[in-house]
């Protein structure tokens, strides 16, 4: 990396304060440089400001205060077009991909929302030369609805890089993505960096931004509390500036856990034979497994191998062409959500918004419609008083941040709406737990509580079946891990695991 001093900061932020309508102050002064072929690690626990700040700077959220100087310019950006023809690209946390669109025509949109204007064959010549390029792979012609999440991710990044955007801002990258393709990720960003880019890489984990970054900048509480020389810092000092002094030191927590055994326990959820198929294409083939009492199973694989269809499948979203899906021994098969909830499962998907949380509703309102329909004793007419209580004690769980029961559920960040959900679903004690990338986007010291909760329910004897496309979690709270491969199930893994046979079985 060139020194600092001899290079001018391609993007610089001077004294953004960003107050939400609800007197929450997201961001208080803070000061913020990127300069041309480094890589910046924004790293922070969830509601420390990450996003509010990279989203103020790309013109989504209009700060109260400050200034964006971009090339040395002042500029005034007002919405995310302005941003896009300067040259400054949002990776959202949250991929922003239509759903009734092509690949291609969603990347079209885009080039011509920024002032490119290209046909719809120019634009697969285009991802399939950024694909060689940049190991980015896309499927042009697939729809958005039909991507996982690890998948829109590739597709946002991939319109980063047809814009060739001077300064290229991911909020939480790597997210939905296993390690294999986060490790091909972080090799393009320095790829990108070396060519003069301008990289901003939020993050909640400690390793990546030690791993990828050039600098790394710390937030807490909306300020920055700390910027360190990545090559020179500990891994304790960005716990203290992450989470004040005193941080606790988990690393692991979870190495000691016993192998258990499945002897006489009751499978909670048995699934036989199962095949899924999608406008004739087989996404899900002949998979069969079970979930016993006091069981964590992971749910191991590359992104669009058959995990999202069998989720979806698992919790009444699809109907199989063949198979049986049993809870608590009661064939479930055709049965819809409702009726599998009230036999004891809990879900907890990777989308938030409109799967697990009400938009535009309050916290207390989406905790009571939740837990109304698992007969929790609210009823049919809501004892709002008890509502409170239960809100008070949900938010508690996980520690979610934010200004009360009746604050819109819109106005918690990602993270925060995620703790948010699993507090909720831990909260009635449910005897099955069906979980799609549980820990997305939370901080590091969140996803170890979260990880805490999760091994105590399963002590109580709570099943859980975890799909997740972080590796690492489930080699740390995994009773068995089974791997899925192009829709079909390739080993099943005990404790103690050997990680290069799970990763070569992701790899099949």
């Amino acid at each position: 990396m060139i020194a600092v001093t001899e290079r001018k900061p391609v993007l610089e932020a001077r004294g953004i304060t960003v107050v939400y309508p609800n007197g929450v102050a997201a961001n208080v002064d803070v000061n913020f440089k990127v300069y041309e072929g480094e890589i910046v690690a924004l790293l922070g626990e969830n509601g420390a400001g990450k996003s509010t700040l990279v989203r103020a700077v790309a013109g989504i959220v209009r700060p109260n205060r400050g200034e964006v100087y971009f090339q040395g310019r002042k500029v005034a950006i007002s919405n995310y077009s302005e941003a896009l023809r300067l040259g400054i690209y949002l990776v959202s946390q949250s991929p922003h991909v239509f759903e009734t669109l092509t690949v291609a025509e969603d990347v079209g949109l885009t080039l011509n929302r920024a002032g490119v204007k290209v046909k719809l064959g120019e634009v697969e010549k285009l991802l399939a030369s950024a694909s060689l390029e940049y190991d980015v792979k896309v499927s042009p012609r697939e729809l958005g609805w039909r991507l996982s999440m690890g998948e829109k991710q590739r597709v946002e990044i991939a319109k980063a890089l047809l814009l060739n955007s001077k300064v290229i801002m991911l909020d939480e990258p790597t997210t939905h993505l296993t390690p294999v393709e986060a490790s091909s990720l972080l090799d393009m960003l320095r790829r990108l960096a070396s060519k003069g880019k301008g990289i901003v890489f939020i993050t909640h984990k400690i390793g990546e931004a030690m791993e990828v970054a050039d600098r790394i900048v710390v937030m807490r509480g909306g300020r920055v509390t700390g910027e360190f020389n990545a090559g020179n810092v500990t891994r304790e000092s960005l716990l203290e500036a992450m989470f004040g002094s005193g941080s606790i030191n988990f690393e692991g927590e979870f190495k000691s856990r016993p192998l258990k055994e499945d002897g006489s326990r009751a499978p909670l959820i048995d699934v036989e034979d199962l095949w899924i198929v999608e406008y004739g294409v087989p996404r899900v083939k002949g998979v069969t497994f079970s979930v016993r009492e006091g069981e964590i199973v992971g749910v191991a694989g590359v992104a669009g191998n058959g995990q999202r269809e069998l989720f979806e499948a698992l919790i009444g979203l699809r109907k199989p062409v063949r198979g049986r899906v049993r809870i608590s021994g009661v064939d479930v098969t055709s049965l819809g959500p409702g009726e599998r909830v009230k036999l004891g499962l809990a879900v907890i998907p990777e989308e938030r918004l409109g799967w697990a949380l009400v938009p535009g509703l309050s916290v207390k309102f989406n905790v009571a419609f939740a837990l109304a329909s698992v007969n929790s004793g609210l009823g049919f007419i809501v004892d709002w008083a008890k509502v409170d209580r239960i809100t008070r004690e949900v938010i508690g769980l996980t520690k979610v941040k934010v200004a009360g029961g009746d604050a819109p559920v819109n106005s918690l960040s990602g993270g925060n709406m995620q703790r948010l959900i699993i507090a909720r679903e831990l909260f009635r004690k449910p005897r099955m737990v069906i979980a799609m990338n549980p820990t997305g986007g939370l901080d590091y010291a969140t996803s170890v509580e979260v990880r805490k909760l999760i091994v105590k329910a399963s002590g109580e004897g709570a099943g859980f079946l975890i799909i997740s496309e972080d590796l690492g979690e489930l080699l740390e709270i995994s009773d068995r891990i089974i791997v899925m491969s192009r829709g079909s199930l390739r080993g099943e893994f005990r404790r103690p695991f050997n990680f290069d046979s799970i990763a070569r079985s992701m790899a099949d």
